[in-house]
Formats: C-alpha cells, structure tokens, sequence
C-alpha cells in the first residue's frame, strides 16, 4: 500500500510540475510569430501557448486561400486554396442581423479555434482584429485568473479582474530570479530546496 501511495504522490507531482511549467510558458515566453498581422500578435497575447500554436497554423495558411463572392442574397462565399486543382470549396455564410461568419468546415464549433478559411474571409473583409465571439475564454490565459477556490475548497468563486494573474506572473519572475541566483552555489541551493 505505502509503494501505491509512493507512486501516487510522485504522479500528482509531476502532473502539478507541468502544469506550472505550462502556465510558466504562458505567462512569461512570447512566442515566434510567423506573420505581420497584428491579428496574430494579438492572440499570441490572449490564448495559451498550445491553443496559440494551433491557431496559428490557421492564420498562416490565410495567404494560400482565395475568396469569392457567390451570392448576394444569402450572403454566401465560397474560400479555396489557391493554384491547387481539385482543391475542395468551403463555403461561408453570413447571417448580417449578427455579423456572424459560420464556415462549411465546422472547425470553430467543433474545435473552438477559427478556421483557415473563416480567418481569409475575415482578412478578405479587412477586419483586423479577431472577433471577440469566435475568442473562447477557455482557451485564454486568463481563464484559470478568473475562477479560484472559495475558503473551504469546495467551489470555485469568480474573479473579475487580471489582478491575480499579474501578481502570479510577478511571482513567477521572482521565483526565476532567486532560483538563477542559487543554482550558482550549493549551500544557496539546499535553502531553496
């Protein structure tokens, strides 16, 4: 039973360890962009590091789509990647009493992430700035800043500012500066340990 419980304790470490190492990223590394599009920047900013990345795969392959208009009426477009033949048509339809922008591919509501091709019509529209609807909060950094547990540990109180991300990611700097400090010595090592 002790070696179960060993084992156990050891899992849950390691879990908690790259959990923090996640948020660690999140927080404090600003990763590569692959674009000039202030779009890009600025989820970079918004979504986790790992929805990030998916997200961007998306965005760079905006360039290689083209974007026709089709029908007027139902206001309907076709996006198609350019040069390739054979290539398969999404189709994006526009509901104008919401300005809300749906693609054939279903990869947002199935995903949570816009799609390549949601992503040419938006730029194909000059919009610059990611729509907040098609923003999930759960895939956003500050979504974990938002909830906490209440006092006795059984339910989750919401927060309505970023000020408990600021002061984590502060302490997080913190930690990375008194643990550069001591990994030089020893005897400074044992402390923090």
């Amino acid at each position: 039973m002790l070696d179960f419980v060993t084992r156990f304790n050891r899992a849950l470490a390691k879990v908690r360890h790259n959990e923090l190492d996640f948020d660690h990223k999140d927080v404090n590394e600003k990763p590569l962009l692959k674009t000039s599009w202030a779009m890009e920047k600025k989820m970079a900013e918004i979504y986790t590091r790992s929805i990030f990345e998916r997200f961007q795969e998306e965005i760079f392959q905006v360039n290689a789509y083209v974007v026709t208009f089709i029908r007027e009426n139902e206001h309907l477009w076709n996006v198609q990647r350019e040069e390739m033949e054979g290539a398969r048509t999404r189709e994006i339809s526009v509901d104008k009493s919401s300005n809300r922008v749906s693609c054939s591919c279903k990869m947002f509501e199935f995903d949570g992430i816009p799609c390549r091709h949601l992503l040419a019509y938006l730029f194909r529209m000059h919009i610059g700035e990611l729509p907040p609807e098609y923003i999930l909060q759960r895939w956003t950094k500050t979504a974990k800043a938002g909830r906490v547990m209440d006092d006795l540990g059984s339910g989750v109180k919401q927060i309505c500012n970023n000020s408990l991300l600021v002061r984590r990611q502060g302490l997080f700097k913190l930690a990375c500066t008194v643990i550069d400090d001591a990994v030089l010595d020893e005897e400074e090592s044992e402390v923090v340990r």
